[in-house]
């Protein structure tokens, strides 16, 4: 899949402004050259690789970046006569007859790649089972845009306190383990038991073939900031979406799950937990609304009616083969004799949400969701416009055609793993494969591109809270182009919690390479935003800051040369604001979250 460098939006933290100004260090294709590379220039420059069939890089070690930022894009100019002049450079962990790294990066300073094929596995095909990215740094920001990585392993593991996490526009293959129906690490654990993630950021990616929770903090007595998951696609994944306990902000819009958490879900897997009673979990999980005694015996109120959660306009559909699985588990089980108490789990439970597998009425009675969301009591809760059967029929027939394979393997995965006493039927299972593979070898990137996620359901098509596309719009660039020339409007539709379709006739068009003109960080604002701009200013200017009423309630002054302005925003109330000036003759406006 390969995709244009998209431009930034105004609301995260863009890198690539600042990154203008550093030295640009053109990497020869090769086993270790991109080590030594670092080794000999540092930090503070752009690794750039080589696009192209032959932009072939190797690592002979672990990329290290303690004590300085680091940087590594593609676009390097291809080789003459290059075979696939279009493929971005191919970064792999080790070559033929070796051992893939635990890691590809450890970051321990803030981390971009962007535009690189990523194998992270053996050039002979001896898959990572670890991850991707260790983050062990404090406070580090990892950006990853406009990446492949296949095989992904788990892509990020944060051991690290408040990581900043952006991922846009990447297609992730082949997460983790895919033999057993459960077992496995999680894609994005963030482990750090003192501090949740400052920032999860997740908009338009495709991921294909994912193990158990998505997105996870292990149930950590801690409290994340900002969470936005939004236009993304996801095909082919085994348990859970987002299990992170307890998200300050949360936005979850505009997502496609296509035979996702395909692994009924047991309702004892929750009854040790604390901070949830079981019997009705959903897929995005939130801890009860009052204070719980955890194990450390300490009572913590991470302020409940403070939080927000939105979930609206996304499309969660199985095929009815995984449907079938389930009766068909019941009538197996109780064939055996086997206690069951699996159910597939709605996004969030609200009264208009399916109940598969477990009684409805227990449902809403045990799990606090239900008398949150959509409440009157806490209007910073909505849930809506949620599809569980609307299919979004991919072009690509291959897509269902794996599908029927991961129904084949679920049932006898699920009777083995979970009633092993009961079942009898050997593990030839275990050897079906369902993960996206066009190159039938797990170690190499011959195919390009690689996957195509266009589908052409009417009602998916439109089904968007923006009215575009649900799921990743880089499959529809016409709709993208729609999509980044108004994203101004449509981000602040969504943070004030705006259940209505948007008309984006209506909506306040932003200049098409607005972003290209300014950066915004950091964003969110704790007490300060720095606005960086590309050239610097011609004449004076103004920066306005609206509230979302649309009255001024600040006005920044820029000075003609100044090439950065900072705006003291401690007195600003927690919310959105929008900041709008003409900058050297062009008309820019951008979003502003204050924390």
């Amino acid at each position: 899949m390969k995709k244009n460098t998209l431009l930034l939006i105004a609301c995260i933290l863009v890198v690539s402004l600042s990154a203008a100004t550093k030295e640009i260090i053109d990497v020869a294709p090769g086993v270790g050259t991109l080590n030594a590379a670092i080794k000999q220039h540092g930090g503070n420059k752009i690794y750039r690789l080589k696009n192209g069939y032959n932009g072939y890089y190797v690592l002979n070690e672990i990329i290290n970046n303690t004590g300085f930022e680091l940087t590594i894009i593609g676009g390097g100019t291809p080789d003459a006569g290059d075979l696939k002049p279009t493929m971005p450079p191919t970064l792999q962990t080790s070559g033929t007859g070796g051992t893939p790294f635990d890691y590809m990066f450890i970051a321990f300073e803030n981390l971009t790649l962007r535009g690189i094929y990523f194998v992270n596995a053996t050039a002979d095909g001896v898959f990572n089972p670890q991850f991707f990215i260790r983050i062990g740094g404090n406070n580090v920001r990892v950006v990853i845009d406009d990446c492949v990585l296949d095989p992904a392993g788990s892509p990020i593991h944060s051991v690290g306190q408040k990581p900043k996490i952006y991922l846009r526009n990447s297609l992730f293959n082949r997460l983790t383990n895919q033999t057993t129906s459960v077992n496995g690490p999680v894609n994005f654990f963030f482990a750090n038991q003192e501090s949740g993630v400052d920032t999860l950021y997740v908009e338009n990616n495709t991921f294909v073939g994912l193990s158990t929770a998505i997105f996870s903090d292990g149930n950590a007595p801690v409290k994340s900031g900002f969470t936005w998951i939004n236009h993304n696609t996801f095909i082919h994944h085994k348990a859970q979406i987002d299990w992170m306990s307890n998200q300050e902000k949360f936005f979850f819009t505009n997502n496609l799950m296509y035979d996702c958490h395909v692994i009924p879900y047991e309702k004892a897997w929750v009854g040790g937990w604390d901070n949830y009673p079981s019997g009705a979990v959903s897929e995005l999980l939130w801890s009860h609304p009052s204070p719980k005694v955890k194990d450390n015996g300490v009572e913590i109120n991470f302020g409940f009616d403070k939080m927000t959660s939105f979930v609206a306009n996304n499309i969660e559909f199985k095929n009815k083969a995984f449907y079938d699985n389930l009766d068909a588990l019941y009538t197996w089980a109780n064939q055996k004799g086997a206690a069951i108490s699996m159910y597939f789990q709605p996004l969030v439970w609200t009264p208009d949400a399916p109940a598969r597998g477990i009684e409805k009425t227990q449902a809403m009675a045990l799990n606090p969701q239900a008398g949150i969301y959509n409440s009157n009591a806490h209007p910073n809760w909505k849930a809506a416009n949620n599809k569980y059967d609307v299919n979004p029929t991919f072009v690509d027939h291959r897509i269902d055609s794996l599908s029927a394979i991961l129904a084949a393997w679920t049932l006898p995965a699920i009777k083995k793993d979970y009633f092993a006493s009961h079942y009898d039927g050997g593990t030839a299972f275990t050897q079906l494969n369902w993960y996206w593979d066009p190159d039938k070898a797990l170690g190499q990137n011959e195919t390009w591109p690689l996957f195509n996620g266009t589908y052409t359901n009417a009602e998916a098509l439109s089904g968007g809270l923006d009215g575009l596309p649900i799921g990743d719009l880089n499959w529809f660039p016409d709709k993208k182009e729609i999509w980044k020339n108004n994203k101004a409007a449509i981000d602040a539709h969504i943070l004030a919690l705006n259940t209505e379709k948007i008309n984006l006739n209506s909506a306040v068009p932003i200049v098409h390479d607005a972003e290209m003109l300014v950066a915004t960080y950091p964003n969110p604002i704790v007490n300060e935003v720095h606005f960086k701009f590309k050239d610097a200013i011609k004449e004076k200017i103004a920066i306005e800051i609206v509230n979302v009423m649309g009255q001024v309630i600040d006005v920044v002054k820029v000075e003609p040369g100044v090439s950065q302005s900072v705006y003291d925003a401690s007195r600003l109330s927690p919310g959105t604001y929008f900041y709008t000036s003409n900058m050297n003759g062009r008309k820019v406006t951008g979003v502003l979250l204050k924390r």
